[in-house]
């Protein structure tokens, strides 16, 4: 009887198998799910763009005849050339402005230090279709503000600025970058060591040399990360070159995408789907490059364990030159908002007449409300379910032991390379023939903002968790606590901080996307996005303008609170 029990026994302990650890089980689980949300919309882009003929009841044939058309296009060079311009141009406007203000704010003794950081907060709450049709109230070539303005003084039939042309494009896409360069530049002139550019003045350099030799060679590594990053995001825009491009017939790869999706009554893939892949292709070449200069910046450094205080530079009497510099970039940036309020209490533009009607007209209509309700609701529910999985995800890169955790923020990474209106094409394919039945409701923008948003919350969690120290984790499984214990009452406490921030941030740019919800919204699901530019495209400028108010007014009374509730949390507003 002993000898039978014994070889059963190692035959039970040979197929045993081997105990998992928590972090294995949660990290197998967290990219079990970031598999589900990331890689679909790839798959079914690459997959569309090479099945030419595919529809709905319609399989298609497998062909690269979309590339090759795409390809030999006589616009398609035109096309990839003012997609180059505008990003070009746009980015290096936005780096003259914002890297002035961060040198002005961080490195000298200029006034309005604290207006500078509030606004650069609050901008990224206006939704970027308000500021551009803004930009038409003040520069349209006939009724714009300015432009009639400058016709009165100068008593010329000429105008200030064509706003439907190229170079305003690029100015106007160039103020909207101003936040972004002004925050990842402040960082850098704020840590750097003085010392080597007392020494340059001590050796006889004027403060325009020191300044040229040494101050912005030292920020170089941020200046090229700064410049790569608005590029790419300048290939992606897409607000701009649809509002102001597509009438004057700009066209951008962007739009494009979107407007071969919208030639057809029926809808054929293929080659809109082949317009995204390109993209994709060459945003990922970007996002590779971007690592490349991010990642060898050892040379660059200047702070160390040697202790020192930043050197701020007196202006003397320039300090009423750089005030009215930071005013009027201030004033750039919101003067489109302005207009847009000023605007909502006229009876039609152009007319002197005051009106309340305007708003009276907003508030009444059950779309537009029905379209603010939708907003505010797929905001909540993206930046929650983003948060929630950044925080996961962050903790098994930062306390995980799996050897694959890498993968994972590539992974979490990717969408990064789609722009908004790459991923809506994708995200509409996928799910129009799927049998979840999520098109043409608010949830599959909720797929989509997530998607697009996910690598925003990690950039949020993964530095909040670096700061907390191991040992109160180990102190809670040292006490019995289970992993999700441990995770749900010590470190999301802990968190909440950067959580928050991150929750705000995706929420105030979930309410202004555009590009992702152009394609994905239907009658049934508007946003407020997509409602303005219906409004716009039908005409209703006076409802566009008293709807912009309302939106703006909402839109900054969150930001200035969500901006004081990180003060005083101790974060900064970057």
């Amino acid at each position: 009887m002993a000898t039978l029990t014994l070889p059963r026994q190692r035959v039970r302990e040979r197929l045993k198998l081997p105990t998992l650890r928590a972090d294995q089980v949660v990290f197998a689980l967290i990219t079990l799910i970031v598999l589900g949300i990331v890689v679909p919309p790839v798959v079914t882009l690459l997959r569309t763009s090479v099945l030419v003929g595919a529809g709905p009841g319609r399989a298609g044939t497998l062909s690269l005849e979309s590339y090759s058309a795409i390809v030999r296009a006589p616009e398609f060079a035109g096309l990839m050339g003012n997609t180059f311009l505008f990003a070009l141009g746009s980015c290096f406007v936005g780096l003259l402005l914002g890297g002035c203000m961060a040198w002005f704010t961080e490195r000298t003794n200029a006034p309005f230090k604290q207006l500078v950081y509030a606004a650069s907060f609050v901008s990224f709450a206006v939704p970027g279709i308000l500021r551009t049709v803004g930009w038409i109230f003040l520069l349209g070539p006939r009724t714009g503000t300015l432009n009639e303005l400058f016709r009165s003084v100068f008593h010329s039939d000429r105008v200030l600025l064509d706003v439907f042309t190229m170079p305003a494009m690029i100015a106007i896409e160039g103020t909207f970058w101003i936040p972004v360069v002004f925050l990842m530049l402040s960082a850098s002139f704020r840590s750097m060591d003085p010392s080597l550019e007392e020494a340059a003045i001590m050796s006889g350099s004027s403060t325009v040399q020191t300044v040229r030799r040494v101050t912005l060679r030292l920020v170089l590594p941020a200046m090229l990360s700064a410049l790569l990053l608005m590029f790419i995001r300048g290939i992606q825009a897409f607000e701009v070159p649809l509002v102001l491009g597509v009438p004057s017939k700009i066209y951008v790869l962007t739009t494009e995408v979107f407007i071969s999706m919208q030639a057809r009554v029926i809808p054929e893939y293929s080659r809109p789907a082949a317009y995204g892949v390109l993209l994709f292709a060459f945003l990922l070449a970007c996002i590779y490059a971007y690592s490349r200069v991010t990642r060898r910046t050892s040379r660059f450094v200047t702070v160390t364990g040697k202790g020192f205080r930043p050197r701020q530079l007196d202006l003397g009497r320039g300090r009423i030159i750089a005030g009215a510099f930071i005013l009027l970039v201030v004033i750039i940036q919101f003067l489109p908002v302005i207009e847009l309020v000023a605007a909502s209490f006229l009876r039609s533009l152009g007319s002197m007449q005051l009106t309340t009607g305007n708003y009276t007209l907003v508030l009444g209509s059950p779309a537009i409300m029905q379209s603010l309700i939708n907003s505010l609701l797929i905001a909540s529910v993206s930046a929650t379910a983003v948060v929630i999985i950044a925080a996961v995800v962050a903790w098994c890169m930062v306390r995980g032991q799996t050897p694959m955790r890498g993968l994972l923020d590539q992974l979490t990474s990717l969408p990064l390379v789609f722009s908004g209106v790459v991923l809506g094409l994708a995200v509409l394919i996928l799910y129009v023939r799927s049998p979840v039945p999520v098109y043409g409701t608010i949830w599959i923008l909720v797929i989509a903002y997530v998607t697009a948003f996910l690598p925003y919350g990690l950039r949020y969690a993964h530095p909040g968790l670096l700061q907390i120290a191991p040992e109160l984790e180990e102190s809670g499984q040292m006490s019995g606590a289970r992993w999700a214990q441990v995770f749900r009452k010590i470190v999301i406490p802990l968190l909440i901080p950067a959580l928050f921030a991150a929750w705000v941030f995706v929420f105030l740019i979930s309410l202004r996307e555009l590009s992702a919800a152009a394609l994905l919204y239907t009658a049934q699901s508007p946003v407020i996005a997509t409602k303005m530019l219906d409004l716009w495209t039908n005409g209703n400028v006076n409802q566009v303008s008293a709807f912009g108010a309302i939106v703006s007014a909402l839109s900054i009374t969150l930001a200035i609170a969500a901006y004081r509730v990180v003060r005083r949390q101790g974060l900064r507003a970057s």
